[in-house]
């Protein structure tokens, strides 16, 4: 570290004086001809200058000053290391080879090779350690899992296929000593006390004591005219203050600002600290107006970072979210995409881990649930959601049969007339920021007929997701409130609770949308099978054209065009290129049907249990056979 000699003409503040006078000189004309320094209106314009001069250092300062000491909390915003950023991802046998040497303990060297869509890996172990014939089995075992932990599509192991030697064979593991040592620019500055941008200091309060504006304000004998002279300068200089109080807090609110979790600042200034500040401010106005910075524009600047963040990537989030009207505000979205980005890139053509049925997804799906909720990191049927809740799910055909068993019907002729209640439906005030909670369940039990009666249905998934098919009512007679639903397309209002108090409706209705945000299998929109992985049963017959396909089984059940093509957009930029890639377009009636073979393929796969795996296997291709003709993505 050392000082760097400034030159002489690079001072801020000097070239602020100079400018400063040659716009007053412009400006007063001649009116105004004494610019010396004993002029009021030349201090003022001195201490403001040396105001602006303090906030061109702070903002000056490296960009780490303002985000605070704790540099593992930088990924939360975004700013992660190169390496982080740009780290290599696993598609080649060498990434494969050095994958095993540096996660296995005993492995000395490792040899992977590639054919026809199957991998062959020979490790050696080290022969200097005499309890490694008993734990052969124990490493080739690890050498299955981890590979199948970094599977990418369309691709495959089988057990036969993983040999453990005692030569060696193929790349070598280093040694610590030779491996190369990368300096890291954030550990070389991290023994640096953190600068801390503290609140605004008015600078009001260094003018001369002369002024009387300051802590000592004006002698005793002051006359009223004196003391109104003064309040109408600090009036005036607050407009300054103001602006240096906003830029300043703005540098303070800035990890606030780029967070991909934390809340949004509130876009006010505090009311700048001198004496007297309440003879000149309106405290209740200032509250009541101080919004400098309307929400609009604090989400543009959020919306700004994240551009560069897009920049650094190699990415454009902004375009995912043109048309996209998602239950909360777009930039949450947006963000929540950012953050996972790095992890995502880097892991754009893994497959599901086959050894775990459903704890794990396929990165692909993982990015498409993120555009449309919450990143899905496991694949559990919707049956087996409800299934923890003791739970079923009734198809439509049962439900409207029998749904006067299940529910209290009103009948409604026209949207808003009830003659029945005699009452108008009121709209339901809905927080579409709720995150579901299973600590909610209790409480739906008691107060949703749907969930007490155990009769929720097929298409309900959907339509009970959507806000504007709810609304409340209240009895004249007894002050009571109703939760009503309505059927899209149909005249009858379905009564799903009764509640003392309009509050505890509301609160209600939140947790049981939360519930169904939860449930609604918009989220699990396709599904994805390799067909790589249906030739596993047959290990001597094995097809590489069939083996690099790869089928999309979507549900139609949404009727949302949109998102079709949004998913196709997809497919085309995201996967691999070599793949051949065919999407099914199933019609809601089926696939409830595909998605009981899928994932009980899943759990063959899984068990490795190859009668069943044959049986399933056998299940899906005649379930594409019978299937319209599928859409070719190219």
């Amino acid at each position: 570290m050392f000082i760097k000699k400034r030159e002489r003409t690079d001072n801020f503040y000097q070239e602020l004086q100079e400018k400063t006078l040659e716009r007053l000189q412009e400006l007063s004309g001649g009116v105004w001809t004494d610019f010396n320094i004993h002029d009021p209106g030349v201090t003022i314009s001195d201490n403001m200058n040396y105001a602006l001069f303090e906030l061109q250092y702070k903002l000056e300062l490296p960009f780490r000053s303002f985000l605070g000491p704790n540099s593992q909390e930088y990924a939360s915003k975004g700013i992660l290391p190169a390496e982080i950023i740009f780290a290599q991802s696993i598609v080649t046998p060498e990434d494969y080879e050095q994958l095993f040497l540096d996660n296995i303990k005993n492995l000395e060297s490792c040899s992977v090779e590639f054919e026809n869509g199957f991998y062959q890996i020979r490790a050696s172990v080290s022969l200097k350690n005499p309890e490694i014939t008993t734990e052969e089995e124990h490493i080739k075992e690890e050498l299955f899992v981890l590979y199948h932990q970094n599977r990418n599509l369309c691709e495959d192991l089988r057990w036969e296929d993983v040999h453990i030697l005692t030569k060696s064979a193929g790349k070598r593991k280093k040694r610590e000593e030779d491996a190369p040592q990368i300096e890291r620019m954030y550990d070389l500055d991290a023994s640096e006390d953190p600068i801390k941008i503290h609140n605004y200091h008015s600078f009001q309060l260094d003018f001369p004591d002369v002024y009387g504006i300051g802590h000592r304000g004006l002698p005793y004998e002051a006359t009223e005219r004196n003391k109104a002279h003064v309040l109408q300068l600090k009036g005036y200089l607050l407009m300054m203050d103001f602006l240096m109080a906003d830029v300043t807090e703005q540098i303070q609110n800035t990890p606030q600002l780029i967070s991909f979790k934390d809340p949004a600042p509130k876009g006010t200034v505090s009311l700048i600290s001198i004496p007297d500040v309440e003879k000149v401010v309106d405290r209740a106005k200032f509250s009541k107006n101080n919004q400098l910075h309307s929400v609009a524009s604090i989400q543009n600047k959020k919306s700004g970072f994240i551009d560069i963040l897009d920049s650094l990537y190699g990415e454009d989030t902004a375009q995912f979210f043109q048309d996209f009207q998602p239950p909360k505000s777009k930039i949450n979205y947006r963000s929540a995409l950012t953050e996972e980005l790095p992890e995502l890139n880097r892991n754009r053509f893994r497959s599901f881990n086959k050894l775990n049925p459903t704890e794990s997804n396929i990165v692909f799906k993982e990015l498409f649930s993120l555009l449309h909720g919450n990143k899905i990191e496991s694949e559990i049927p919707v049956r087996d959601l409800l299934k923890k809740h003791d739970l079923e799910l009734l198809p439509d055909s049962v439900f409207f049969e029998q749904y006067e068993v299940y529910l209290d019907i009103a009948p409604i002729s026209g949207v808003f007339y009830n003659p029945i209640f005699n009452e108008t439906p009121q709209n339901i005030p809905i927080t579409l920021e709720m995150d579901w909670k299973e600590e909610y369940f209790p409480s739906l039990q008691t107060e949703i007929s749907l969930i007490r009666r155990n009769a929720l249905f097929e298409s309900f998934l959907e339509v009970g997701a959507n806000a504007g098919n709810y609304r409340m009512i209240q009895l004249s007679e007894n002050s009571r409130w109703i939760l009503v639903f309505r059927y899209p397309g149909k005249e009858d209002w379905m009564i799903l609770g009764s509640y003392r108090t309009r509050e505890h409706l509301i609160r209600s209705v939140n947790r049981f949308l939360a519930f169904m945000r939860f449930l609604n299998p918009e989220r699990h929109l396709f599904y994805i099978v390799e067909h790589r992985l249906l030739q596993f049963a047959y290990p001597h017959k094995h097809d590489q054209e069939e083996g690099n396909t790869l089928s999309i089984v979507a549900s139609n059940r949404f009727k949302n065009e949109e998102m079709h093509e949004r998913l196709e957009q997809l497919l085309r930029e995201r996967l691999p290129a070599h793949l051949r890639i065919k999407l099914y377009r199933v019609q809601p009636d089926h696939i409830y049907d595909f998605e009981q073979i899928y994932y009980k393929w899943r759990e063959a796969l899984a068990s490795r249990n190859t009668k069943k795996l044959i049986h399933f296997s056998e299940s899906i291709k005649a379930f594409f056979k019978v299937s319209s003709k599928p859409i070719e993505i190219q």
